[in-house]
């Protein structure tokens, strides 16, 4: 059994003996009412510091209400309602034996797609590539009174009961537009010389200091590698943080990125910060943390192993699994639900903090869970992909008897093939683990074992509650497609596509603006193939999340796949005649795309023959896209429930 014993030593943080090193990095739930914590974000913050990690950091906290959203979904550090909000927040993971450090944050001219009442501002009136509005070029005046909103924010985690605070000086926020030339072209005492652009982050940091007590922590978190043209790189990073480290900070968290490339999602690799958080380290001979696809204690041990760093941080891996550091500490590796890495429901915020394989987050644990059943069932499940195995789990773990049918030879049902994408193959990671699941609670798990419309009726004799989970299909190939060299997005991912001439493509998104058409798209480029990829929607990747979309089109734009908005594919119903493309408002030139394979994308169907199959009243429960097709959240949303309620 492997132990990490160097993840799981102890590791003194100034004054702080912190239990062990993982750390729960910053990621804000968005469970906030007028700037103020509500019960459901100190929940999840108890349920982080009740899975076994070292340290919390607390999500972005704004310091001063010119970096406030409209919502007022970003918790204010500033106002005086905040005390008590943090104060149960710093009692609830103290409880669990965890250290509590509030992140404090100014994002300056970002505003991280939400509307704000106030102006954006920045060192300089540079406009960013995200947002629609120039930022107000800050005062003097108006820089010391955004200093004195740290001072104040600082004092009030104090007054809380936090163990520090941290200075987000990464992801090209306020501090970070002060530090870089290209942010700041100013030519006062705050611009201009690398002395005067550190002068904005040394006042924080004093005033911060000013207002601690003995045994309060002070960090830093900056991004040693900005990864933008002309932004900061980690030379730039060791130099400002060995000046900080001669002006009182205790520790640094590194980390990459700025704003819209930080949260690496599954097309990057694992841990690409620890090299910038061993230059810092080895500079400054601070306490350093290091965060960013981290997905594992294996990982955290090898980084604190080597010296790379002292701390390992995890945001998202965390979400997935609260439990994490403790089912690692204690060798049930197998029982970790892994994160996917696909930034969906965790970065939209919609309204609040979600993920897509842990449907508790923002929504609470069940009442019917951490209790047993009242009495028993047999439950049977028809369909093993990620809905019915949750709800596998879910009953399971209450107690009653489940059984499993699934019709293919393998669990996993739509995921499986998904799963073939390029840059998408750890989303399978959930189905890995839903199947240990299921051997670790007992559940007898049938394969090639399809159950139909007559066998529905012996079904409902022998079980208590039966639940339908027989996902979806393909639409299969479009009508006037099928005299012509064609093949559906399922085909392309398993690699079953006719040849063509010159293997010339075009990928037809007819409105779904998600990963499949893109991924099919992808996949056909890296097998050689010429690629056009057009849709009638008037955005590219409209709904694949803005961290993952960019990458994505890069790729396809470097491998010289053509991209077309606004553009509709008519399909001739001589097929003697080619596929048409025009544009889809008119003007322009129709395209005649003459020898091509064509890939159309439609809306998948569910399979629900057995839910017409269903009488009135019967103890059944229809979950997943045999309801109709959607996504991986609500497949373990709805698994996650029907397995509770049973």
């Amino acid at each position: 059994m492997e132990t990490f014993e160097h993840a799981f030593s102890p590791f003194r943080l100034g004054p702080l003996t912190l239990r062990n090193r993982l750390v729960a990095l910053p990621a804000g739930t968005s469970m906030a009412e007028q700037g103020v914590p509500t019960h459901g974000d100190t929940e999840h913050f108890g349920r982080l510091a009740a899975g076994g990690v070292g340290m919390i950091i607390g999500g972005a906290t704004v310091v001063h209400r010119s970096s406030t959203l409209r919502s007022r979904k970003l918790v204010e550090a500033y106002v005086d309602e905040f005390v008590p909000a943090a104060a149960a927040k710093a009692r609830v993971v103290h409880r669990h034996g965890a250290k509590f450090i509030g992140q404090l944050c100014h994002l300056g001219r970002e505003f991280i797609g939400g509307e704000s009442d106030s102006p954006p501002v920045a060192p300089s009136p540079i406009k960013t590539a995200r947002d629609a509005y120039p930022p107000h070029e800050l005062t003097v005046r108006e820089i010391e009174d955004i200093v004195e909103g740290w001072r104040i924010s600082t004092e009030n985690l104090v007054q809380a009961g936090a163990d520090g605070a941290e200075i987000h000086a990464a992801h090209g926020y306020l501090p970070a537009q002060f530090l870089s030339p290209l942010t700041n072209r100013r030519t006062d005492s705050f611009g201009g010389s690398f002395g005067n652009r550190m002068r904005f982050t040394r006042m924080v940091l004093a005033a911060m200091r000013s207002v601690v007590p003995e045994g309060f922590v002070i960090g830093v978190r900056l991004s040693g590698e900005e990864e933008i043209p002309g932004g900061m790189g980690i030379d730039d990073c060791v130099r400002i943080a060995e000046d900080l480290a001669c002006l009182g900070a205790d520790y640094f968290s590194i980390t990459h990125g700025t704003r819209g490339n930080y949260v690496k999602d599954a097309g990057n690799p694992d841990a690409v910060a620890v090299p910038s958080a061993a230059r810092v380290r080895a500079a400054t001979g601070l306490p350093t943390l290091v965060g960013q696809r981290i997905r594992d204690a294996a990982t955290a041990e090898h980084i604190v192993k080597s010296g790379h760093a002292d701390l390992v941080g995890m945001a998202r891996a965390l979400i997935a699994d609260p439990d994490l550091p403790e089912k690692s500490r204690t060798g049930r590796l197998a029982e970790v639900r892994g994160c996917l890495g696909i930034n969906q429901d965790c970065r939209a915020f919609d309204p609040h903090l979600h993920c897509a394989v842990n449907a508790e987050v923002g929504r609470g644990r069940h009442p019917n869970l951490g209790v047993p059943a009242p009495r028993s069932k047999e439950v049977y499940v028809i369909g093993g992909g990620p809905a019915g195995l949750e709800a596998a789990r879910v009953a399971a773990g209450r107690g009653h008897r489940v059984t499993v049918f699934e019709r293919s030879t393998r669990l996993g049902g739509t995921v499986r093939v998904a799963a073939e994408s390029p840059h998408r193959a750890t989303i399978i990671d959930i189905v890995d683990y839903l199947g240990n699941e299921m051997k670790r609670l007992r559940v007898e798990v049938n394969l090639a074992a399809g159950i139909e419309a007559d066998d529905f009726a012996e079904i409902l004799s022998l079980a208590d509650h039966v639940v339908l989970a027989t996902g979806s299909k393909s639409a299969g190939i479009r009508p006037g497609l099928a005299a012509r060299a064609s093949a559906t997005i399922d085909d392309v991912l398993l690699g079953k596509v006719p040849e063509v001439p010159g293997r010339r493509a075009l990928v037809y998104d007819e409105g779904d603006g998600f990963w499949p058409a893109y991924s099919a798209a992808e996949s056909l480029l890296r097998d050689g193939w010429q690629v056009t990829f057009a849709t009638p929607l008037t955005g590219l990747a409209t709904r694949v999340p803005a961290e993952s979309a960019g990458p994505l089109l890069r790729r396809l734009g470097a491998g010289g796949v053509e991209l077309l908005v606004g553009h509709e594919a008519v399909v001739p119903g001589d097929a003697s005649e080619p596929v048409l493309l025009r544009p889809a408002f008119g003007g322009g030139t129709q395209r005649r795309l003459e020898d091509v394979l064509t890939v159309w994308h439609s809306p998948r169907v569910p399979v629900d023959a057995l839910v017409r199959e269903v009488p009135e009243g019967a103890p059944v429960t229809v979950i997943g896209d045999c309801r109709t097709p959607r996504r991986i959240s609500h497949a373990i949303a709805e698994g996650y429930q029907a397995g509770a309620r049973i």
